[in-house]
């Protein structure tokens, strides 16, 4: 019986110190929250989910944009005023913009506004890329 004895507690310290480790990493992990929008008419409801995540959240929390659809539109100089994107870009907040989807509104990148990044391969693709890395996704 007492053979069983080390054996016992070298599991059960394994077992605490595989707690504690995850207990750890879990407590460093940084929130990422992606949020897409493709509808121009859900702009203030982006606006208002950008400002009450960063009240929520952390302030090293990563928060970033993926627009296409229509709502490409909102984000050049073309067909929109840059005040709502003032407000999500004071929130510390990337907004990336589908090319796929500005050359479809025949939007051309030099018509984009200041402060916004241009996806080269396309808004679904970071969506994909962001989900596979960890971004929890929402949209408005």
């Amino acid at each position: 019986m007492r053979d069983f004895i080390p054996e016992t507690k070298s599991i059960i310290l394994f077992l605490v110190m595989s707690l504690f480790t995850h207990h750890l990493a879990y407590a460093q992990q940084t929130d990422k929250v992606v949020l897409h929008i493709n509808n121009p008419l859900k702009m203030t409801m982006l606006v208002n989910n950008v400002k009450n995540l960063r009240k929520m959240l952390d302030k090293d929390a990563i928060i970033t944009i993926v627009v296409n659809g229509p709502a490409v539109a909102r984000f050049s100089t073309v067909f929109s005023s840059r005040s709502q994107l003032d407000e999500i870009l004071k929130q510390n907040v990337t907004v990336n913009i589908c090319s796929f989807a500005l050359k479809n509104k025949r939007i051309k990148k030099k018509q984009l506004f200041d402060g916004v990044n241009y996806l080269e391969d396309g808004g679904v693709a970071k969506l994909v890329e962001l989900q596979q890395n960890g971004y929890v996704y929402i949209k408005p």
